[in-house]
Order: structure tokens, then sequence, then C-alpha cells
């Protein structure tokens, strides 16, 4: 059988399907669940700040765990509650007030997205790199108004089957 153009695209093809399974492989058993669950956890925090929620703020971050920002370091989860609950980190002073969809009234509608986010997992430890953006709505609600973005550095551990930050260093 002489050698065609349609061969090449037949091994192409072949090559290319090769290529993505052993792709797959390059990850450890479990990897998408705590990837998953890692995601999770930074939307979680991402919603409690947003939110002024502090318990739940807290919450995400391990006994010991430090939040690093631009005006120093906060460590261990009751310090860091004591952080949230007494508004040192409420980034909306001065924002239009503004109406929750489950009906809260909330000082702004300051809000943070989450992208870019590369996750090395090894073990019960993990790393992670992550973009942020925070945005808001001017007063009529009408336009966006883009505000601060930045990087996170985050480390985390896994406590009792919990992924919780350890570590996280706002850029």
């Amino acid at each position: 059988m002489p050698y065609t153009q349609g061969m090449n695209k037949l091994i192409l093809t072949a090559l290319l399907l090769f290529a993505g399974c052993a792709q797959g492989e390059r990850y450890p058993e479990g990897y998408a669940d705590d990837r998953a669950a890692i995601v999770d956890l930074q939307a979680r925090y991402v919603l409690a700040m947003d939110y002024f929620d502090a318990q739940g703020y807290a919450a995400v971050f391990a006994e010991d765990g430090v939040l690093d920002w631009a005006r120093g370091q906060v460590v261990g989860r009751d310090a860091i509650y004591e952080f949230m609950a007494t508004g040192t980190y409420d980034f909306t002073r001065g924002a239009p007030a503004a109406e929750t969809p489950d009906g809260r009234n909330w000082p702004s509608t300051v809000r943070h997205l989450i992208t870019n986010q590369v996750i090395k997992v090894d073990g019960d430890d993990a790393t992670a790199i992550t973009y942020w953006i925070q945005f808001n709505n001017n007063q009529d609600r009408r336009e966006v108004e883009w505000m601060l973005f930045g990087s996170w550095y985050d480390e985390f551990v896994k406590v009792d089957g919990e992924w919780l930050f350890s570590l996280h260093k706002i850029h």
C-alpha cells in the first residue's frame, strides 16, 4: 500500500490522541478532587470577604494560618477573625450602599474575581498562584468600576480531609 497524504493525517491524529492520553497520566490519583476543593476554598474566602462574614473568612484558615497583606501579617485563625470582625479590612469605606440578592444591606457592591489558578498538590500540602480582580458597581448599577488587581501566593494544608490556607499572601 503506497504512503499517502491521508496516512499522514491518520498518523498525526493517532499521535495527538496518544499525547493527550499520556498527558492525563501526569497527575497523581486524587489530584482533581484536591484541586476542586482548593478552588472551592478560594471561592469561599472571596465570598466571606466580600460579604464581611468574619466567621466564614476565618474558617478557611488553619488554626495557625497566616494572612499576609499590604499592612503586614495577621497570624492565627482567632486573630484573622478579629481582623475581619473589627472592619480592619474594610475596603468599601465611602462606597455607596447596596442590597444583596438575598435582601441583606451591605455598604458596597465591591466584589472580587479569581482567575488563572496554577495549583500544585503534594500530598497533604499544596501551593497556588492566583490572579484576582476587584471591582465595584457605580451608584446606578449600570457601570462597573475596575478598582484593583493583583495575585495571591497561597500555601494550603489538608487537615482532617479539609483543605485550609496555611499562608495567604496578597500581592
